[in-house]
């Protein structure tokens, strides 16, 4: 039987797995939206996906090394990067 501790721990656990995904959707609908009404630049769909990158490391980590503020930071990272990419 599990503790009222892991329950805690499970459900903290679990709002930092929606707020990294939040992030990492986010990042990718503004890309997507900047590039094309921003910039005026159409890029082929798998560029606009690269902010889902780092979120797959995170899912198939679960996080191990980094924190998940590190985490929403590499996302942002990646998104400003592949704009500045296109768009620069």
């Amino acid at each position: 039987m599990a503790s009222s501790d892991d329950d805690a721990t499970a459900e903290f656990r679990d709002l930092t797995d929606v707020k990294v995904a939040l992030v990492a959707g986010l990042c990718t609908v503004a890309l997507t939206l900047s590039l094309k009404y921003g910039a005026g630049i159409e890029v082929p769909f798998i560029y606009r996906l690269s902010p889902l990158a780092p979120y797959f490391a995170y899912v198939f980590s679960r996080g191990a090394a980094l924190s998940a503020r590190t985490w929403m930071a590499l996302i942002a990272a990646v998104t400003l990067g592949t704009f500045g990419f296109f768009a620069l």
